[in-house]
């Protein structure tokens, strides 16, 4: 305090106290008044009635206030693996754990290094057995995620944060060592307030005491935010990499605007054609440019799951097995459909066990939903069980669709197609994102490497005519 005193001046503090000397008495005559003409205990209880409201006030501005800022948080995405998933889980512990008493948001050093922590969890999640993970990371891959979470940091501090455009970090700086300072003095304050004006002290002390859990929106809590969300965005930018989500012109795959691919499978006679006639509703085209020799494409729009390509396939033992293995490859959902009435279904079972054993060979990608359609149960009897016949198949019984198709337009046979659709649309989703990715993938790939080898081979052509106009040194 002494050392306070004198940098101030101890004759412009004795200046200052003279100047608010006769304000600061206003308050004690006023409650002086009041008590002498019997109206002290009537302003005390307007005080507390105004104070309580406004009390009540700030209360609800605060909460409004923080929950705003803890929304706007950067989640996971709905497309990713559940590796991918296991990666937020980690990179979100580390955000919960930035301090900014660790991580200032005036060192850069301190910042990057946080970045790096996100980065390195990431990647030991995905290469568990490297022992230094976060080299296989390129350098054009490392500087795009910086990029990418720079830009979304900013642009969500501008559109959350009040008055974010004339914030600076000296700003934030300064508050945090004034809330210090203040800190220090704070009670020295509170003494020389209650012996200046008490009722004023009472007020204060009570919404202290009753508000002071609620006030601590400030600085500290704005630097701990945006050092979450930082850690965040960059965790989120190294899991949409190492996943392959996210290529190196910056852009994050959609794979919106191309319609779910539906196979369908079975053996003759088992109601693949009715089926068909059941999803499309009377309403189909034949895509030309996805149809071939065995599959013919019908593409048919759907007010619930946009359009949908359905693969129209002959008796599964006429499918060539090649031709089976790249329809199985390609597909967002696989339906195979069974005659109940057969006998046996021991062959299907086989069937479905080599299609299972095929997608279970597509590394890295998540697996179509695979779907047993049970056809003709309009002729079977009350002995029939659905438990029974997903035992024979060795599929979980939840995977199969109980039809009747009789009329495969009527409602009765399309509401069960609906439910397993409604059930299984995310999934289906889900691969066809991947497998959309793969190819944008492949395409980058082979864009940016015939790139690189015509700079480069243009790069050589210059040299070597270069040397042929310099001609032989005497």
């Amino acid at each position: 305090m002494k050392d306070l005193i004198r940098q101030f001046g101890r004759l412009r503090l004795l200046a200052l106290v003279l100047t608010y000397l006769p304000l600061t008495a206003v308050p004690v005559a006023g409650v002086v008044w009041l008590w002498q003409t019997g109206y002290l205990a009537y302003w005390l209880l307007l005080l507390a009635i105004c104070g309580g409201c406004a009390l009540m006030l700030q209360l609800w501005l605060a909460r409004t206030d923080k929950r705003r800022i803890p929304d706007a948080r950067t989640g996971p995405s709905g497309h990713w693996s559940t590796t991918a998933e296991g990666a937020w889980t980690q990179v979100e512990a580390l955000a919960q754990s930035a301090d900014p008493a660790e991580y200032a948001l005036s060192d850069g050093s301190a910042l990057w290094l946080l970045g790096q922590h996100a980065l390195e969890r990431v990647a030991g999640h995905f290469f568990p057995d490297k022992e230094r993970p976060l080299l296989e990371l390129t350098v054009p891959h490392a500087l795009l995620i910086i990029e990418r979470a720079s830009r979304e940091l900013r642009q969500e501090i501008v559109h959350t944060v009040p008055f974010s455009h004339r914030l600076s970090l000296g700003n934030l700086v300064r508050a945090r060592r004034l809330q210090q300072t203040a800190t220090r003095y704070h009670n020295a304050f509170r003494m020389g307030r209650a012996l200046i004006s008490p009722t004023s002290a009472l007020y204060q002390e009570f919404s202290r005491a009753v508000g002071g859990h609620i006030l601590d929106y400030g600085s500290e809590r704005m630097q701990r935010w945006l050092l979450q969300e930082y850690v965040r965005k960059v965790g989120f930018y190294a899991i949409e990499l190492y996943s392959g989500n996210l290529l190196l012109s910056g852009e994050l795959i959609a794979g919106t605007g191309q319609p779910l691919q539906v196979l369908v499978l079975g053996p003759a006679g088992s109601g693949k054609t009715s089926l068909l006639e059941a999803l499309a509703g009377g309403q189909s085209d034949i895509n030309p440019n996805a149809s071939d020799k065995w599959i013919n494409a019908h593409r048919i729009t759907s007010p619930v799951w946009g359009e949908l390509e359905l693969w129209d396939t002959p008796a599964w033992p006429t499918l060539p097995r090649r031709r089976a293995r790249a329809a199985v490859a390609a597909a967002d959902l696989i339906i195979w459909v069974s005659d109940a009435g057969a006998e046996g279904m021991k062959d299907d079972a086989e069937q479905l066990a080599r299609l299972q054993r095929w997608l279970g060979r597509r590394a890295g990608q998540p697996e179509p939903p695979l779907l047993v359609a049970l056809t003709h149960l309009e002729q079977q009897g009350e002995a029939f069980s659905l438990a029974v016949v997903a035992e024979q198949l060795s599929i979980p019984a939840e995977q199969i669709i109980s039809l009747s198709l009789a009329d495969p337009h009527s409602e009765q046979a399309r509401e069960p197609l609906q439910a397993a659709f409604n059930q299984y649309y995310a999934q289906a989703e889900r691969c066809h994102y991947w497998r959309y990715l793969h190819r944008r993938r492949q395409a980058e790939n082979r864009e940016l490497s015939g790139r690189q080898l015509r700079g480069a081979a243009g790069t050589a052509w210059r040299a070597a005519r270069g040397l042929f106009r310099q001609g032989p040194k005497e």
